[in-house]
């Protein structure tokens, strides 16, 4: 043996333990980039919808399944020290961190995957134009890690070494003093509950809820409206109507009355048209070209009447109510159908030579005595005015 071979030799004996060490963390760092190039090269692209658990699984497990090769690798470093009895205190600490990492690492990987199973989903509702429910998806995944986090919490108390008799015991006295405690948080969690198991809206309807608003919004006053943006445990965020966000907690919807718009079947028209007085003789032809217009009109539904409901001091009130069809719903759609048959309705009006009764104010003034009082070179005296408000045509 060459005394180049030998001192190589007595290197080793020495540093041992130490290039043991290194070549097994050399060892996890190869193995930890090789996993994520194979996790990576067996991926379908993002866009792909016929892979989703494939590229679920394999996207959720990148991260922590090479956290899991480091603790694999440590964890044979730390067998390789039991063996020569080396630290023995890093090796008591060592084994129940070990333990609780990995179960931090399997919570992990689940929520990942939860995450990115919903975002999947609803990529593949969208480019199907199909309906996803993501107020369900939300409730289920938040359900699923929940779970997984009370389940983890125990498991790691128990690795501690606390008794899971004493923790129940404990957590029973100490859950009625927290109940007592956080009756409002409590309370806002138990109506997250209830609105995932009832769903009296859902991420992306339009709902209106008693507020602080002193504007009337449909004619509801003190109420505010708005989009729900989002569900959580505590509050709901709803952004109004003119883009301002509200923080809604959400025990208030158990105790509240709430008008969800996106599930109104069909829209309202109800409008009052006043015409003259002296067209009373018109009213009957024009409430049967009306009716007939309405019937034949594709956006309202069976149910319309256009009748005279009155005759006011100074016009005929002929009143329209009428349903869109179902399929009329946003307001966006409303308002052209409701635009297009009050339109129709002055169209016939007008081709029966009736007119429609708009307001007119009519003073009386004295002129003779007004006129002699300019003809003699002085101011007038205020005169006198009786206004008298009717009905009439614009002529």
């Amino acid at each position: 043996m060459t005394p180049a071979l030998q001192t190589l030799i007595g290197f080793y004996y020495q540093w041992q333990m130490l290039l043991d060490v290194v070549g097994i963390l050399l060892l996890t760092l190869a193995v930890a980039l090789v996993v994520r190039f194979l996790l990576i090269k067996f991926r379908k692209r993002p866009g792909a919808t016929g892979y989703i658990w494939r590229n679920a699984i394999l996207g959720a497990l990148n991260a922590p399944l090479r956290i899991f090769v480091w603790v694999i690798g440590w964890s044979v470093v730390e067998l390789r020290l039991v063996s020569v009895g080396y630290f023995p205190g890093f090796v008591s600490v060592f084994v129940p961190v070990r333990n609780i990492a990995v179960i931090v690492l399997v919570v992990w990987f689940i929520g990942r995957l939860v995450y990115r199973l919903t975002d999947a989903f609803e990529r593949r509702a969208r480019l199907r134009r199909r309906s996803f429910d993501q107020t369900a998806a939300d409730a289920i995944g938040k359900l699923i890690i929940a779970a997984m986090v009370i389940i983890a919490l125990l498991a790691i108390m128990n690795i501690l070494g606390f008794s899971l008799a004493s923790l129940l015991t404990f957590g029973g006295v100490a859950g009625i003093a927290l109940g007592f405690a956080a009756q409002g948080l409590v309370a806002n969690l138990l109506g997250g509950i209830t609105i995932y198991a009832s769903q009296p809206f859902k991420v992306g309807d339009h709902i209106i809820f008693p507020g602080s608003s002193l504007k009337a919004e449909a004619g509801y006053i003190g109420w505010e409206a708005g989009e729900v943006q989002h569900i959580g445990w505590r509050a709901t965020r709803i952004l109004d109507w003119n883009g301002k966000p509200f923080y809604v907690p959400n025990a208030k919807f158990n105790t509240e009355t709430v008008v969800n718009h996106s599930r109104m079947g069909y829209r309202e028209i109800a409008e009052y048209m006043h015409i003259r007085l002296e067209d009373v003789d018109k009213v009957a032809p024009i409430a049967a070209d009306v009716n007939q217009m309405l019937a034949d009109h594709p956006k309202i539904d069976d149910y319309f009447v256009f009748q005279l409901d009155g005759c006011g001091e100074y016009a005929l009130r002929l009143y329209l109510y009428a349903y869109t069809i179902r399929t009329v719903r946003d307001y966006p759609d409303f308002l052209p159908v409701k635009q297009d048959v009050l339109l129709a309705i002055v169209n016939i009006i007008i081709k029966h030579g009736a007119q429609l009764a708009v307001p007119v104010s009519t003073v009386y003034l004295p002129g003779g005595q007004a006129q002699a009082g300019r003809n003699r070179g002085a101011q007038p005296p205020p005169l006198p005015s009786i206004p008298a408000q009717h009905y009439g045509a614009n002529s």
